[in-house]
C-alpha cells in the first residue's frame, strides 16, 4: 500500500470537506421562525425552527443554552434537534413562569433597570468548545403603561357630581407578605362649585377574569371647587396569580383583558354617597413573538 498516496487522499478529502462546509455556510440562506409551543401555569415553551438550503455536515452539540434576567434563570433549551446531514434545526426553549414573575419583581425593585444574560455552551466536531456569554442592560418604564381614568357621575338628580379621575400613575413600593406593592397616585378633578371630601377610595384589579390585586385608603382628601387633588392608594398585587394570567395571555394570542373597579365614598351637603365610580376595562396586546422573529430576521440579514 502506498501510504503517501493514502495520506494525500485523506488530506484532499479533508480539504474538500472544509471547502464544502465553508461554501454551505456562506450560501446556506437560513430561515428561522419562532412560535409559541405548549404553555401551562408553570412553564411556557417557545419553538424555534431553522431551515438551511443545504446540510452543513458539521457535528454540533449544545450542552447548555440559558437566559437569565436579574440573575434569575428564566429560560433554558430543553431540546436541540440537529443532524450534520440534515438541513433543518429544531429547538424548544422552556420558560419558567414563576421565575419570570420573580425576575420582573427584582427588575422593579432595582429601579426598572436590569441585565439580561445569554449563555451558550457546546462543541463543534465534539472537540472544539463553543462558549458564549452575552449581556445586555435594559431599562424600560413598564409602570408607565398603567393609567386609570374615569368620568364624573351625576348624583342626587344632577345636583351633585362625583369627582372625575383624570390620571393615575404608579410607583413601586416593594413587597409585603408575598404581594407586590404599588402606590397609585390618583388625580381627581372636582366639577362642583363647592369642595368635595373623598372619605374613602378603593379599587379591585382583574386580569383575564382573575382578581390580581386591590387597593384602599380611608384618609379623607378634600378636592377644592373646580380644582384638583391627588389621592395616594396602596395597591397589593398577588404574585402567585400572575403565572395563570400569563398562561391565558399567551393562549389568547398575546391578548389580555384588564379591569379595575373603582369605588368612592364622598360627603356632600351633609349627605354621604357610596358609588362605583367606574369599571375601567382595557385590552392589553403584546407582540413578543413578532419581536423575537424580527430580531432573528435582523440577526440573519446583518
Amino acid at each position: 500500500m502506498n501510504w503517501k498516496l493514502l495520506m494525500l487522499g485523506v488530506v484532499l478529502i479533508i480539504i474538500s470537506w472544509i471547502g464544502y462546509v465553508a461554501y454551505a455556510a456562506i450560501t446556506a440562506s437560513p430561515t428561522v421562525h419562532a412560535s409559541w409551543g405548549y404553555v401551562d401555569e408553570k412553564t411556557t415553551e417557545i419553538w424555534v425552527d431553522a431551515e438551511l438550503s443545504k446540510p452543513l455536515l458539521v457535528p454540533v452539540e449544545v450542552e447548555n443554552l440559558s437566559l437569565n434576567f436579574m440573575g434569575i434563570p428564566v429560560a433554558r433549551v430543553a431540546r436541540f434537534d440537529y443532524g450534520a446531514t440534515r438541513s433543518e434545526v429544531n429547538m424548544a426553549i422552556v420558560i419558567d413562569n414563576e421565575n419570570l414573575v420573580r425576575s420582573l419583581v427584582a427588575y422593579l425593585d432595582n429601579g426598572q433597570t436590569g441585565e439580561v444574560e445569554f449563555r451558550l455552551k457546546g462543541s463543534l466536531l465534539k472537540v472544539i468548545p463553543i462558549n458564549a456569554d452575552i449581556r445586555q442592560v435594559i431599562s424600560e418604564d413598564v409602570l408607565a403603561y398603567l393609567n386609570f381614568t374615569a368620568e364624573s357621575k351625576e348624583l342626587a338628580g344632577g345636583l351633585v357630581k362625583s369627582p372625575a379621575l383624570v390620571e393615575t400613575t404608579f410607583d413601586w413600593a416593594g413587597e409585603q407578605n408575598g404581594k407586590a406593592v404599588l402606590i397609585a397616585h390618583m388625580k381627581f378633578y372636582n366639577p362642583n362649585k363647592y369642595p368635595v371630601p373623598i372619605t374613602k377610595l378603593s379599587f379591585d384589579a382583574y386580569a383575564n377574569g382573575i382578581k390580581i390585586g386591590y387597593g384602599e385608603t380611608e384618609e379623607t382628601t378634600i378636592i377644592p371647587s373646580g380644582g384638583y387633588s391627588t389621592v395616594d392608594v396602596r395597591m397589593y398585587v398577588d404574585e402567585s396569580r400572575l403565572t395563570k394570567v400569563w398562561e391565558i395571555h399567551v393562549k389568547n394570542g398575546e391578548m389580555s383583558k384588564v379591569r379595575a373597579d373603582i369605588f368612592m365614598d364622598i360627603s356632600v351637603l351633609n349627605q354621604r354617597y357610596s358609588i362605583k365610580l367606574a369599571s375601567y376595562e382595557e385590552t392589553v396586546k403584546t407582540d413578543i413573538m413578532g419581536g423575537l422573529n424580527s430580531m432573528l430576521e435582523n440577526l440573519l440579514s446583518g
